[in-house]
């Protein structure tokens, strides 16, 4: 009696790489390369967002210290010496008439009290003073904002003209107004002005 023929085994096909699936080193490479990616794409919203902040900040001192600036220049423009006292004015509307004091006929030199102090102001280096008294500290706003500013008044500058045949030297009575960064030292912004009163000194 002859025996059946053995049954042959089927034979496993070789899977392919889909089937098999990923080795571990593969894995941690992956791993590895979504960590790195992740890690430059929070750098770059991390530095992206400072750089807003700090623009932001920036943007916001300027409009601060375009507000401030209005208020000195106000000061600037409204300070007098018409009393023989100098002063601020800054909510009056002053007139050509309101920087000097008028004048005494009855004076030798047709100037009052007032008058002959104002000149004397004039050729001296304290006119500005009580202006730059008046323009006062730094404000709460400005400082809240990281802003300082310093006025300069030791470089007022002189002008020599010609008066009759006279050499004359005049004071400029010029100031410096510098608004900076307090945190960073940046420089924000550096103005240079002239009350209008020294325009009637003689």
């Amino acid at each position: 009696m002859k025996r059946p023929p053995p049954i042959p085994f089927p034979r496993h096909r070789q899977r392919t790489r889909g089937a098999r699936g990923f080795s571990l080193v593969e894995l941690m490479v992956s791993s590895v390369l979504l960590v790195l990616a992740l890690t430059g794409t929070s750098v770059l919203f991390i530095e992206s967002n400072r750089s807003s902040a700090a623009a932001t900040l920036r943007y916001r001192q300027q409009a601060l210290v375009d507000t401030d600036l209005a208020r000195v220049r106000r000061l600037n423009d409204r300070y007098t010496c018409s009393t023989g006292t100098c002063s601020s004015l800054g909510t009056v509307e002053l007139g050509k008439h309101d920087f000097f004091p008028p004048p005494v006929s009855t004076d030798a030199t047709g100037n009052s009290t007032a008058g002959n102090t104002f000149e004397a102001l004039c050729n001296s280096t304290v006119l500005i003073s009580q202006l730059v008294s008046d323009i006062g500290a730094t404000p709460s706003t400005l400082t809240a904002a990281g802003v300082t500013y310093s006025i300069d008044t030791a470089n007022q500058g002189q002008q020599t003209i010609s008066e009759f045949g006279t050499t004359v030297v005049r004071n400029l009575h010029r100031y410096t107004i510098t608004y900076t960064n307090s945190t960073s030292g940046e420089l924000l912004r550096r103005v240079t002005l002239v009350p209008t009163t020294v325009a009637w000194c003689p």
